[in-house]
């Protein structure tokens, strides 16, 4: 059952990072995520009311609590920062390859906070993919820095690791489409708030405009049946395998970037996917 619902956030996931690398070049990072959040919040309500939850918020443990207060003061303000700086200043086929380590970093936080522990052919997708990672954080012979929105990527995908486990923490006592929501909620509160601590309050301006309705329902919904869907797989399935399932659409991404955008495709990138790839499929079924 997780297989499904990790293949259906994965085909939305890969296209939304294709039109996130568009509207970077219109918003700020922490205007970003509000928008994203925000304008899901209400299909992630009327979610709610199409699938079956039955949670009582006041029978709610801190089990439930202790993670999101995690994910929205803390991960979700550095992550976002972090991820939409590197789509931003970097070509997308060079950025996106990257998120295929969220399986990689999350085997550490899943094994300690879940118990959960990969197979051979696991651990065999993590050394390809960490072998991948190489050739697209290193730069040309003779320059021995290593590319920083590439970086901001590595770091941000550490962020997102660690929360996917957490957000599996919560939803082991309560359900994937409740806490979609409570999630969401909380998330485009705190990024209301920090789009004035760090003054893009010109980016709310820019939403105002007509232009930009269409666009970002569309993005709202998207993100609801997406994060839904990742929600209710990392309840049925082991939460590195589903991420490698999603891993998979960011490769999509990165050829879309090279084939649609004309992005420039050098040997070290076609490595990088090669490696990215092989790495996700032996994850996906370890």
């Amino acid at each position: 059952m997780w297989l499904s619902f990790a293949l259906l956030s994965s085909l939305i996931s890969g296209g939304r990072r294709v039109y996130d690398k568009y509207l970077t070049n219109t918003f700020e990072n922490f205007a970003m995520g509000f928008i994203v959040q925000a304008f899901s919040l209400l299909p992630s309500v009327i979610l709610i009311f199409i699938l079956p939850h039955g949670t009582e918020v006041g029978m709610l443990p801190w089990r439930f609590w202790w993670p999101l207060l995690i994910i929205w003061f803390i991960l979700y303000p550095v992550q976002t920062y972090l991820m939409y700086r590197a789509v931003r200043e970097a070509d997308i086929s060079t950025v996106t390859p990257v998120m295929c380590l969220l399986p990689v970093f999350n085997v550490g936080t899943s094994f300690l906070l879940l118990g959960e522990v990969p197979s051979i052919f696991g651990f065999l997708g993590i050394f390809l993919i960490v072998f991948g990672t190489y050739f697209a954080l290193s730069q040309k012979k003779g320059n021995n820095s290593f590319s920083a929105p590439v970086l901001f990527m590595v770091l941000a995908m550490f962020c997102i690791a660690i929360g996917s486990s957490l957000d599996k923490v919560a939803i082991q006592v309560s359900n994937p489409v409740f806490y979609g929501f409570m999630n969401t909620l909380g998330a485009s509160v705190v990024f209301f708030v920090l789009i004035y601590l760090y003054k893009e309050k010109h980016s709310l301006k820019q939403m105002r405009s007509t232009k930009w309705l269409l666009p970002f329902i569309l993005l709202g919904v998207l993100q609801a049946i997406s994060f839904t869907s990742s929600m209710y797989a990392f309840k049925y399935g082991p939460v590195s395998y589903v991420l490698s399932i999603r891993a998979g659409s960011y490769i999509l991404a990165g050829l879309y970037g090279i084939i649609v955008l004309k992005e420039t495709f050098s040997t070290r990138k076609a490595i990088a996917l090669l490696f990215f790839l092989t790495g996700v499929i032996a994850l996906a079924f370890a």
